[in-house]
């Protein structure tokens, strides 16, 4: 089964990763939803439900939303490996973007029921997914790292071993989120200043980008927020508020007091009250362009 691969989520990350990965290694894809994103092939297969793709390979790479949609396959996953009396090891690879405390928790269950984990989230987006050119923050134990390197530089070019301490992976990643996310709100602000002051808005995004003040989310999501191109989403604003609140999560345990992870925050969940929540992220600036009249 090695070059076998389950891959449980198919949002637009998932598909993306599906979409690579299937050059090299036989998919099983899985989604709550019955998203039906790619075209099934001989190296692509839509699987119904969590039995049939437990059933069909031992290594899965979770690509889900939160936390509680993980934990559903997890269980599901423990329970199955009880009832059918399954022996050998299986391996997770979660990409998705979760809580550390959550993390570790999960992690004492997986080890108990022998489950290998690997605490695993990603970044940059679909277009480097589609590319294998993904960031992977990694947290595990070193002989499981190492078993699955292989498949690990395939799916990203940027392979960060933040050592076995399970967690520090998604620690990583929210710190690196969290500051994604202030970024979009400057950009949005970036944007409407200019627009008042009647500056062309194509200028002034070659002229950020060329320099001090230009970072990868004003050139990625500056774009959409000149073209309004976030009625389709890449990613829904809604993920950013999860993101924002583990981030503030955070600041809790160590007791800091940092306004701009606070603050947006409470940007993003205005964002999702006024109905924004499945737009693409970029669509923050229409909820400040509103506040700014």
């Amino acid at each position: 089964m090695k070059n076998e691969i389950g891959i449980l989520g198919l949002g637009s990350m998932g598909t993306a990763m599906a979409k690579h990965l299937k050059k090299k290694y036989k998919i099983y894809g899985y989604d709550v939803k019955k998203l039906k994103t790619l075209k099934p092939s001989k190296n692509f297969i839509f699987v119904k439900n969590l039995k049939e793709i437990f059933l069909k390979t031992n290594i899965f790479i979770i690509i889900v939303l939160d936390e509680v949609q993980c934990q559903k396959i997890f269980n599901t996953f423990i329970d199955l490996k009880k009832r059918l009396k399954i022996n050998k090891n299986y391996t997770i690879i979660n990409c998705t973007t979760v809580s550390p405390n959550w993390v570790k928790k999960i992690y004492k269950k997986l080890q108990k029921n022998n489950f290998e984990y690997i605490d695993c989230p990603v970044s940059g987006g679909p277009k480097k997914a589609v590319n294998g050119k993904l960031s992977l923050m990694i947290s595990s134990r070193e002989n499981i790292y190492k078993k699955n390197l292989n498949l690990l530089k395939y799916m990203g070019n940027n392979i960060y071993n933040l050592g076995n301490k399970v967690g520090t992976g998604s620690t990583v990643k929210i710190i690196n989120n969290s500051l994604a996310g202030i970024q979009i709100i400057s950009a949005a602000e970036a944007i409407i200043l200019a627009k008042k002051e009647k500056i062309n808005l194509k200028k002034i995004f070659k002229i950020i980008n060329n320099s001090s003040g230009h970072s990868w989310m004003f050139n990625d999501r500056g774009k959409r927020m000149i073209d309004k191109k976030y009625f389709k989403p890449l990613s829904r604003l809604s993920i950013f508020k999860k993101d924002m609140k583990l981030a503030n999560k955070l600041l809790q345990k160590h007791n800091l007091n940092l306004p701009l992870t606070k603050i947006a925050l409470k940007i993003y969940e205005m964002g999702c009250k006024q109905g924004l929540e499945n737009f693409d992220d970029s669509a923050v600036i229409k909820l400040l362009d509103n506040r700014a009249d």
